[in-house]
């Protein structure tokens, strides 16, 4: 019943996420309740990431999970431990390995969500009658994997999170050359981010810029729609995880926790199909 209600909780996310979760005594030192398990707990989280209830709203009966409390705490906890972003990275060290991880372009992109509540992450929005929003910020690979996520206010520029996303950009092994990259090789973007001064710092960094210029002397259109499709596709990936289609949390931290994960579970998702075809080749020979 379980696994029906959560099909994101697979034996790939849960390798990747069991060695970066922060150990707990199998007792308490006061008495009460022993803990919870750990992989009953991420069921409840996983649960409320797709289908976008509250925390309290966790059918943890049918889930076999603990209550939506115990599952709040267990998720700031291993937010604050940086559970999500570790495991990430080792999602994409995997796909790297089976050779999915493209690098030849990486492309940017953004898009805006509505915020329900207030809080130092949203802000005015300019794209929704200035209410509260925030902005989710992404990295993909030219297959479209996701190898940064990074959310914000929605009135923060899109220009001026491409320096910390690039900061941010894992040491990853392109599967097709098996090159170890430290920063992306060029980088692709639409004309939120053609910027002279962006395509500059870019260059500096040693990326080779494929942002579309800006300037009134530009033909009308990017002219990357056929390569850009890839970032466009990805960034709809979010929108299936009810839970950050509008922004509920009160921290920013909680709200980037939620991100990772889903990164984290688009990943898996993608290292279970690789296997399975792996898997079946053999037999189809």
């Amino acid at each position: 019943m379980s696994q029906k209600l959560t099909p994101d909780q697979t034996e790939e996310l849960w390798a990747a996420l069991r060695p970066h979760i922060p150990t707990r005594p199998s007792y308490r030192p006061k008495g009460g309740r022993p803990f919870c398990d750990d992989g009953a707990a991420l069921t409840g989280i996983l649960y409320l990431l797709r289908e976008g209830c509250k925390w309290q709203s966790i059918p943890s009966a049918a889930l076999g999970c603990p209550s939506g409390s115990t599952c709040w705490r267990r998720f700031r906890d291993w937010t604050a431990a940086g559970v999500w972003t570790k495991a990430h990275h080792q999602l994409l060290g995997l796909l790297g390995e089976e050779g999915l991880v493209d690098l030849q372009r990486v492309l940017v992109d953004s898009a805006s969500v509505r915020a329900q509540k207030g809080g130092a992450h949203t802000g005015p929005s300019p794209v929704d009658r200035r209410k509260k929003g925030c902005k989710r910020h992404v990295l993909s690979d030219a297959d479209g994997i996701p190898l940064v996520v990074q959310t914000g206010p929605a009135n923060q520029r899109d220009d001026g999170k491409v320096e910390d996303l690039l900061e941010a950009f894992p040491v990853l092994t392109d599967g097709l050359t098996k090159v170890v990259h430290v920063l992306p090789p060029a980088l692709m973007g639409d004309r939120g981010y053609g910027f002279p001064y962006l395509i500059a710092l870019v260059m500096l960094y040693g990326i080779v810029s494929l942002l579309s210029p800006r300037g009134k002397d530009k033909p009308h259109g990017s002219g990357l729609g056929q390569q850009r499709w890839v970032i466009e596709r990805t960034m709809s990936w979010w929108t299936h995880f009810r839970r950050i289609n509008f922004c509920y949390e009160r921290k920013g931290e909680h709200f980037q926790g939620l991100h990772e994960l889903a990164a984290c579970i688009i990943c898996a998702n993608k290292l279970r199909a690789a296997r399975a075809d792996k898997r079946a080749q053999p037999d189809a020979a």
